[in-house]
């Protein structure tokens, strides 16, 4: 333990991790290993709070890392742009989105109804680690259980005009500092571990980590990684994804960085897609020591193109006597019924059976200045 004190003094960051050995900032190919367990307390006030998941703790939902909390107590994840919430009932004794989980990085607005102390404990992650930050708004912390200023300490390289926002007690958006100019206005934001900001990006971009720690290695890797897919709106798009290096892996999807709830299989399903389901999909696959994300496939849900009849087709024209001349071009054989409008909601039937006999049929009525406004539609007869 001494050793990691001496580490955390010299980094100026407080690192939560037992039984570590050997840390060293030297390049290695490390993708999210876990090494030793940690534990972390983060005293919690009454209202609105932001936290992140410091740890890999297996299953990282948010019922086993939120144990005897009050009635009422919410944790809210923000999901394109607006914040998704999970609450715990002690009526029914269970949360109202029981698969919803949090990733170690992904952050979530907390809700309490009275001051709650909230104690982790897990495998701390370590090695070269990546945490999405979608355009827009998110939530996020360190991936890392590390302390410290965001850019300096925690690697934070983000785009410019990048704002970084905490919550006040009653769940407001607070501004804490802005990116411009490659510096930190007013200020470089710190963040502690278990503490989350809400990213307000002008772009996409992945927040890269690296801790290195000698002779840890990540056995996971990626025999079949997700590809992009373009589906049209209402067909079903599936992702697939293969891991291996272990003998238990467990997979979570997440779209634009953060988890989908239930989405736990190695392939993930949806069944109609929606223009909301567009954007950038992956998947971590994780074992108690170790977890390792996919590449990104890109979703892109195109909208249905409902082709125009080209048949019958109508045109109008004000004769110099006086007449509303509608000609309508159909198909040899059909029949029409031409009605009319003055407020395109109540129509009334102008004239019917009119048999098209030579692909043409012109229907003429007279145009009373006292009507200066009719408009036409043509119903073929069944």
């Amino acid at each position: 333990m001494e050793a990691i004190l001496n580490y955390r003094n010299m980094l100026g960051k407080s690192l939560l991790i037992a039984g570590i050995m050997g840390l060293t900032a030297a390049s290695a190919d490390l993708r999210a290993q876990s090494v030793g367990v940690g534990f972390n307390i983060i005293e919690l006030p009454q209202g609105s709070s932001l936290v992140s998941n410091p740890f890999q703790t297996g299953s990282n939902l948010v019922s086993d890392l939120f144990v005897a909390v009050p009635d009422g107590f919410s944790v809210s994840k923000m999901i394109d742009g607006g914040w998704q919430s999970n609450v715990w009932s002690a009526d029914s004794s269970s949360w109202s989105v029981p698969n919803m989980s949090l990733s170690p990085g992904e952050g979530a607005r907390i809700d309490s109804p009275s001051a709650y102390q909230w104690f982790t404990t897990g495998k701390p992650l370590v090695g070269q680690l990546q945490n999405w930050i979608p355009e827009g708004d998110s939530a996020r912390g360190s991936r890392l259980a590390l302390g410290g200023l965001v850019s300096t300490d925690l690697g934070l390289n983000a785009p410019d005009g990048t704002t970084l926002f905490n919550v006040d007690g009653d769940g407001n958006l607070v501004s804490v500092a802005v990116f411009t100019g490659g510096v930190w206005v007013p200020e470089e934001p710190s963040l502690s571990v278990g503490g989350a900001f809400v990213f307000s990006s002008p772009s996409a971009f992945e927040w890269g980590q690296e801790l290195v720690v000698e002779g840890i290695e990540n056995p996971l890797g990626f025999a079949l990684h997700p590809s992009d897919q373009t589906v049209t709106e209402g067909d079903s798009v599936t992702l697939s994804a293969q891991a291996s290096g272990a003998d238990s892996i467990t997979y979570q999807w997440q779209k634009n960085g953060n988890d989908i709830p239930g989405a736990t299989n190695a392939s993930f399903t949806i069944e109609a897609a929606g223009s909301g389901d567009a954007g950038q999909y992956s998947v971590v696959a994780s074992t108690s020591d170790a977890a390792l994300r996919s590449s990104f496939a890109t979703v892109t849900v195109e909208p249905v193109v409902v082709e125009p009849s080209t048949q019958p087709s109508t045109a109008i024209v004000i004769t110099e006597d006086g007449l509303a001349s509608v000609t309508i071009t159909g198909t040899v054989g059909e029949l029409y019924t031409v009605q009319a409008s003055t407020d395109l909601g109540t129509w009334v039937n102008r004239a019917t059976d009119l048999a098209n006999e030579e692909g043409t049929v012109v229907f003429e009525e007279r145009f009373s200045n006292r009507r200066p406004s009719r408009f036409y539609r043509v119903i073929v007869q069944e």
